[in-house]
């Protein structure tokens, strides 16, 4: 993705980055990347996912336990923004109202910006693939297409845009 604000030392320096795109001309085009792969997305991401299972076998992985339980406890915290009745309502409070109304099985497909970052706070997601989001570098008008590919894929599935 070409959008970023700043500069991007900020959140490349001390990590690695691995850049998996089919077209060769992009990758690298906004930064140097570690690796650079010229794949197809999901043929990557399988190679990724073996070279990972055999990492965890060998117990090369770092355990992330302790840093996903700090987000669920970080995500309390903001659950206190959720009652509130002012008016207009605060996205917390709408994604609140949407957890209660929508079932575990529900997937929810989103676009970029600030609706993109509440839905990832506040919406309860059970399931792999009921979280269908463009990322950062998504445009807008996405989540429609989105979600008709969704449905494209499951007509039963519940979806809501």
């Amino acid at each position: 993705a070409n959008r970023h604000t700043g500069s991007v030392d900020v959140y490349t320096r001390g990590k690695k980055f691995i850049h998996v795109d089919i077209e060769p001309t992009q990758i690298g085009r906004v930064f140097a990347p570690d690796l650079g792969v010229v794949s197809d997305a999901g043929a990557a991401l399988k190679m990724l996912l073996d070279v990972a299972t055999e990492w965890k076998t060998a117990g090369k992985l770092r355990d992330w336990s302790g840093w996903a339980r700090a987000c669920q406890a970080r995500k309390k915290t903001l659950k206190r923004k959720t009652h509130f009745d002012q008016v207009p309502l605060k996205p917390q409070r709408v994604y609140e109202e949407m957890n209660k109304a929508f079932g575990r099985d529900t997937t929810y497909v989103t676009t970029i910006g600030l609706s993109q970052i509440a839905g990832a706070q506040f919406l309860h997601v059970y399931k792999p693939r009921n979280w269908i989001n463009c990322g950062q570098a998504g445009p807008l008008g996405w989540t429609l297409p989105a979600a008709l590919g969704v449905r494209a894929a499951d007509p039963q599935r519940n979806i809501v845009a």
